[in-house]
């Protein structure tokens, strides 16, 4: 009876930390925020860290012209929508983490994008790229490329060659964060950053990718450099997001079917 017992205990940890468990679990706090917004009026900013995916609580979040909040046990907000649809900035401050102005979008009394990935600190000349999504498609992946040299992708090579790049957190389940990280950019060598719909790699007139609600943000120089957002209104399964020429992030923003 009790090795019988110690299997079923054994199954459920099995069940808890599989894919589809972490999946239904994000789907119920969709479920969550959706019937507080629409109960009580408040929205929802959730704020994870970009390494390991884990929420973010005692951080500080100032909303402009909204008001100042702490993020729970589960590292999140709530507060009161504004009368307005529009764009609202916002600061994130946590200890261990990265100062970071984001926004956030409302679109007929309700937030477009509600989950914020936020990079820990880390040295100033490294840069951590970071994949939030949507709930579909479940498996996005983010490709670092340096032109004639290596290829860091969950498929490809999850450490570069040279032990300068590195894919911190591969996520297969929908939501993000994907995240990768670079010790050393080179002014003398010419990168790219692009997104793989691998779930619908198969279907390459396919707009999932489009609809995915997918956000790379670059992190670096202690800051968040800059944000892209997936092109709306595109088919295909790679959303070429851009380069990096002479050390200079250069926007592509563009999805292909290749």
């Amino acid at each position: 009876m009790i090795f019988r017992s110690s299997i079923i205990i054994i199954l459920m940890l099995i069940a808890s930390s599989s894919p589809l468990a972490s999946q239904d679990n994000k789907l119920q706090e969709d479920k969550d925020d959706a019937m507080e917004e629409l109960m009580s009026g408040n929205l929802t900013l959730r704020f994870y860290n970009a390494i390991d995916g884990k929420e973010i609580p005692n951080s500080s979040v100032d909303v402009d012209g909204i008001g100042k909040y702490t993020t729970d046990d589960a590292g999140k907000i709530r507060f009161p929508a504004p009368d307005d649809d529009g764009t609202y900035p916002f600061t994130f401050r946590a200890d261990g983490f990265i100062t970071s102005e984001f926004q956030f979008e409302i679109m007929a009394g309700a937030l477009f994008v509600r989950r914020f990935s936020v990079s820990p600190q880390m040295d100033l000349r490294h840069v951590r790229i970071v994949l939030d999504w949507g709930s579909e498609p479940r498996d996005l992946d983010a490709h670092f490329v340096k032109e004639n040299g290596y290829h860091i992708s969950y498929r490809d090579m999850r450490t570069s060659a040279d032990g300068n790049g590195n894919l911190d957190r591969d996520d297969r389940d929908g939501y993000g964060p994907e995240t990768i990280t670079v010790k050393e950019v080179s002014k003398d060598a010419t990168y790219r950053l692009y997104v793989h719909d691998y779930s619908d790699r198969n279907d390459l007139s396919s707009t999932k990718l489009s609809n995915s609600r997918a956000v790379v943000r670059v992190f670096g120089e202690g800051k968040l450099l800059r944000t892209f957002v997936v092109p709306a209104k595109g088919k295909g399964t790679r959303w070429e997001a851009f380069t990096i020429q002479n050390g200079i992030i250069v926007p592509t923003n563009t999805i292909n079917a290749r």
